[in-house]
């Protein structure tokens, strides 16, 4: 199994961190996640602070779901349907199928435009308004990601651990 740090946030003592979210990689990296998932109690005078009565130092361990896939706007993807334009133009409006509605078929996106008074150009107008639709959509989704996992930094389960560990050999019991 392949580990990488992804993000730290230090602790006050050197060597010591606050929290990791660590990135896995290999064959038995699921077995491994699976095995560090939880709350974990490690009970030891601590090494770091020295003369602190706290004997008990709960910590835990949880995935989280990798990176967001990239949507790429493919124009194969793109549904395209033609209607007339509403609202005032003359009579060209009421007799021409000028205005677009293309609606991207992976994320649901849908777009209308009716600006132009050639389709042609309407189709191109809203290939552009899908792809910054799309790259807004996975900008809000990946902020969220990243809000999710900066919770996690602070979620910390005391008591009821999955696994106790004793001693400065962190011995498993």
């Amino acid at each position: 199994v392949k580990l990488d740090i992804v993000e730290s946030q230090p602790g006050k003592q050197k060597n010591c961190y606050q929290s990791l979210i660590l990135s896995l990689d290999g064959d038995a990296s699921a077995s491994v996640v699976e095995r560090w998932s939880g709350n974990f109690v490690w009970i030891c005078p601590s090494p770091f602070r020295i003369g602190h009565k706290r004997k008990n130092w709960f910590f835990s361990g949880q995935r989280i779901d990798g990176e967001l896939e990239k949507s790429e706007l493919n124009e194969k993807d793109v549904t395209f349907t033609s209607c007339r334009a509403s609202g005032a133009g003359g009579q060209h409006v009421n007799k021409t199928n000028s205005a677009v509605r293309a609606v991207h078929a992976p994320s649901g996106l849908s777009v209308r435009v009716e600006t132009e008074r050639s389709q042609h150009a309407n189709k191109k107008l809203a290939l552009q308004l899908l792809a910054h639709k799309l790259a807004e959509q996975e900008k809000a989704g990946a902020s969220l990601q990243n809000a999710k996992r900066r919770m996690t930094h602070h979620q910390l389960e005391r008591g009821n651990p999955n696994r106790v560990f004793r001693g400065e050999r962190f011995s498993e019991s």
